[in-house]
């Protein structure tokens, strides 16, 4: 079972995570997902004690950690970022598109 199924049992986006997820397994992306955080995540750990981390919001913006943001769309249901160290974004893309996420993914993966 995916880390995701029971750390988020009632996620509403299982669909686009399993897309995203199976789109970059390949790439040494995992199911990073933990209750504690807002929702599910997948991430790669690139050394250094960085991370590439793809987070993957709830499709029902009222269920979002962002309700407003979301609402009014300058929060995206989708970010992909790479993380420090201290848990800090160096890099940080928003998306409402899957498809265009793992297409930008793989292109700064292989650049």
């Amino acid at each position: 079972m995916n880390k995701v199924k029971k750390e988020f049992p009632n996620f509403d986006d299982l669909e686009s995570f399993e897309k995203i997820l199976n789109a970059l397994k390949g790439e040494g992306f995992e199911d990073y997902s933990w209750h504690n955080d807002a929702m599910p995540c997948i991430g790669k750990d690139i050394g250094n004690d960085f991370h590439l981390i793809i987070w993957v919001d709830y499709k029902n913006p009222d269920l979002a950690e962002f309700v407003d943001e979301r609402k009014d769309g300058s929060m995206k249901q989708f970010m992909f970022g790479e993380r420090d160290a201290d848990g800090e974004y160096t890099e940080e893309y928003h998306y409402d598109d899957a498809d265009k996420l793992i297409a930008d993914a793989k292109k700064i993966l292989n650049a």
